[in-house]
């Protein structure tokens, strides 16, 4: 009993160091990247503290496993260089006797990574997207002013607003002329609109209106004139690619294993590898904590965030060949925990063994 709680204590005063010092590089590398991106006119200043906030909370699960994984370094290479080793191994303790209290510390650490990664990450990366629609939505409005014709699409479609309201998104007498390939002209006039974006895509909707298109390019021209109460027409396209990856960053998980496109179950197999990340990579900061000592003792720790960091690439390699239908999920699921806690336990046997157990 004495043992196994001056090792939790250990373990939990390294990790609420670790974890405050891991917070505080997240939100210093979230701002300054954020506020890059509001000088660069690519973020609106506006939304750069909710934006911290989200790319911060979103990041949660993987500052959760990092830090199960140095508490654990930091707390076995303490232990060793201050020899407090020698006296739990004179006392009958080998290393293998230390795995379930490790155990018994990551198990609330893991559950706070998967209720975090499962459900906190998708719904924190929404809202971001959200904000930056939002925000990218006032841009485009806010670089045309009242009686000011504007361009969207490549110069397919000519856009007029004749007002705008407080909120920056409503819209006055709104007129459009577009023009397609076979030569076809049409003139859209609403007595009043919204600007909106949906999937990343500027759409303006029309209220109480009509519709007039010009076929001079046909054999018998004519004019055809429609009255309508609602209308819809998008303004300009985005990137696919982009867009779906927004899509699938920011879905939630229930969604992803509904639906099991590859994409989808790779998205999901990097969410379910953070919380395995989490279980079982701190197993192999033991073995690696009882190679450091006190001269190199700054290199140790980089040494072992290395090691993760390479794990943690892992996920995402693992996460690609899974979306390329490469290998299976199943198999990409277990590959890593299984690999991981194979080295773990093969080298702690090996220390185990080298050094031998008092009788």
């Amino acid at each position: 009993m004495i043992f196994k709680n001056s090792v939790l204590k250990e373990l939990r005063y390294q990790a609420n160091i670790i974890f405050s010092c891991l917070i505080t590089v997240v939100v210093t590398m979230a701002l300054i990247r954020t506020l890059g991106n509001a000088a660069s006119g690519k973020t609106g200043p506006e939304i750069v503290v909710p934006l911290i906030l989200f790319s911060t909370f979103s990041s949660l699960g993987t500052i959760a496993a990092l830090t199960a994984f140095l508490s654990v370094f930091m707390c076995f290479s303490r232990m060793y260089n201050d020899n407090e080793m020698v006296v739990w191994r004179t006392n009958g303790l080998k290393i293998m006797d230390f795995l379930p209290t490790v155990t018994y510390f990551l198990l609330p650490i893991t559950i706070f990574a998967a209720l975090v990664t499962l459900l906190g990450t998708p719904w924190a990366r929404s809202q971001a997207d959200i904000l930056r629609e939002q925000s990218r939505a006032e841009h485009h409005l806010a670089k045309f002013s009242p009686g000011k014709f504007s361009e969207f699409s490549n110069g397919e479609k000519l856009v007029f607003f004749e007002q705008t309201k407080s909120d920056s998104l409503n819209l006055g007498l709104v007129f459009v002329r577009s023009k397609d390939e076979n030569g076809k002209e049409t003139i859209v006039l609403g007595n009043k609109g919204r600007l909106e974006f949906i999937d990343n895509v500027p759409w303006v909707n029309l209220k109480d209106g009509s519709q007039i298109d010009f076929h001079s390019m046909q054999a018998n021209p004519r004019i055809d004139v429609t009255k309508f109460g609602s209308y819809s027409m998008r303004l300009d396209n985005s990137p696919k690619s982009q867009a779906a990856r927004t899509r699938i960053k920011s879905t939630n998980s229930w969604t992803l294993f509904k639906r099991q496109s590859p994409s989808d179950l790779g998205e999901l197999s990097f969410r379910l590898g953070t919380i395995l990340l989490c279980l079982t990579v701190p197993f192999l900061a033991i073995p690696f904590a009882l190679k450091s000592n006190k001269n190199n003792q700054l290199l140790n720790v980089l040494t072992a965030i290395l090691v993760f960091i390479f794990a943690n690439h892992l996920l995402g390699i693992i996460q690609a060949l899974i979306s390329k239908e490469t290998i299976s999920w199943l198999s990409g699921q277990i590959l890593l925990p299984i690999l991981t806690l194979t080295i773990a336990f093969f080298l702690i046997f090996k220390e185990d063994k080298k050094f031998g157990g008092p009788t």
